[in-house]
C-alpha cells in the first residue's frame, strides 16, 4: 500500500511538472538563463535545440512544420558581446538582433539583457509587413510563418519566419560596416543625455560631436542621395543623406555646403567644411545616423568614429 502511495505521489508530481513546463511555453514566458556555460541546464537546452536549428540550416533542411520557438532571456557578463553569444549558442547575427531590435551589434555589450530563441530566425513586427510577403521574400511556406508573444512588449506580436537569413546588405548595416567615419577628429559629446551648453540643464544629444579645425573637409559616411542641403534651425548648415533600407546621416554646423540636393553622392566624398553655424559653441561637426525617424547611436558601430 506504502509503495503504491509513492509512486501515486511520484507520478502526480510529474503530471504537474510537465504541465507546468507545457503551460510555460504556450503562455510565452521567458525562461532565465545564469551562466552560458554547461553548469546551467536552461543554457544546455537552448544550445542544444540551436545546434539543431543551425545544422538544418547548413544542410538546407527544413521541417515539415515549425513551433514556436522557447524564449530565454541573458545578461551579459564583464566582457561579454554579441560575438559571446553567437560562439556560445550557435545563433546568428540575424536572430538576435531581429527579435532584440538592435540597429547596430554594438548595442548588446556588458549589462545588457537580451532575448534568445531556441531556433534560429527572423522576427517582425506585425505592423511592418504581412505573411504573403515574408512568404515570398525567403521561401516560406505561409503556414510556417508563426505568429508570437513579443518578448519586450508583451502588449505585441511578432512573426517569426523559421530558418532563414537576411540579405548581406541588412547584415552588413547591422555589423556598421557600409558606414565611414565622416571626419577624423576628438568626439566632445557623445550621443545621448547631457548638459546642454546653452540652457546647463540635461537635454537629449541625438547624434555625436566631432570637434575638428574650422574648414577641414566633411565627408560622406556612405554613398547615397543629398534630400538636404542648406540652413536648418539648431543645426546651421546641415546636409542629410538618404540610404538603402531606412537609413539616414546627418552632418550639421557646417561652414561651407560642397553638394546640391537631389545630388548622388559617394563614400568618402566631400560634402562640406567644418564650421560653427547655428546653435554652436566652436567648429565641430555634429553627425546623426537615423533609420526612419528613429536616432541611432553612432558609437554603437565598432570603431567608426576612433580617431586615427
Amino acid at each position: 500500500m506504502k509503495k503504491r502511495f509513492i509512486h501515486f505521489f511520484i507520478t502526480v508530481i510529474m503530471a504537474i511538472v510537465m504541465f507546468s513546463v507545457t503551460a510555460l511555453k504556450s503562455r510565452g514566458n521567458i525562461i532565465q538563463i545564469e551562466s552560458l556555460d554547461y553548469s546551467d541546464n536552461h543554457y544546455n537546452s537552448l544550445l542544444k535545440k540551436c545546434v539543431e536549428s543551425k545544422n538544418r540550416m547548413l544542410k538546407h533542411e527544413r521541417l515539415e512544420k515549425y513551433t514556436a520557438p522557447v524564449i530565454y532571456r541573458y545578461t551579459l557578463k564583464p566582457y561579454e558581446d554579441i560575438w559571446t553569444i553567437i560562439a556560445k549558442t550557435s545563433l546568428n547575427i540575424d536572430t538576435i538582433a531581429t527579435l532584440n531590435r538592435i540597429d547596430f551589434i554594438g548595442m548588446i555589450k556588458e549589462g545588457v539583457t537580451v532575448y534568445l530563441p531556441d531556433t534560429l530566425g527572423l522576427f517582425f513586427d506585425l505592423t511592418s509587413t504581412n505573411k504573403d510577403a515574408l512568404s515570398e521574400k525567403y521561401n516560406v511556406k505561409e503556414e510556417n510563418i508563426l505568429i508570437i508573444d513579443d518578448p519586450i512588449n508583451t502588449e505585441q506580436k511578432l512573426y517569426f519566419a523559421p530558418e532563414v537569413e537576411l540579405s548581406f546588405l541588412e547584415r552588413s548595416f547591422l555589423k556598421g560596416v557600409v558606414f565611414h567615419s565622416p571626419l577624423m577628429g576628438i568626439e566632445s559629446s557623445k550621443f545621448g543625455n547631457r548638459v546642454d551648453p546653452f540652457i546647463n540643464e540635461i537635454a537629449f544629444h541625438g547624434g555625436v560631436d566631432i570637434a575638428a579645425e574650422e574648414g577641414k573637409s566633411v565627408r560622406a559616411s556612405r554613398h547615397g542621395k543629398v534630400i538636404f542641403a542648406g540652413k536648418s534651425n539648431g543645426y546651421g548648415n546641415l546636409v542629410i543623406i538618404q540610404h538603402e533600407l531606412g537609413y539616414y546621416t546627418l552632418y550639421g554646423h557646417l561652414k561651407e555646403i560642397k553638394v546640391e540636393k537631389g545630388k548622388l553622392v559617394e563614400t568618402g566624398q566631400e560634402i562640406g567644411t567644418v564650421g560653427s553655424s547655428g546653435r554652436s559653441t566652436g567648429p565641430h561637426l555634429h553627425f546623426e545616423i537615423r533609420r526612419y525617424n528613429k536616432k541611432l547611436n553612432p558609437d554603437d558601430i565598432p570603431f567608426l568614429l576612433q580617431h586615427k
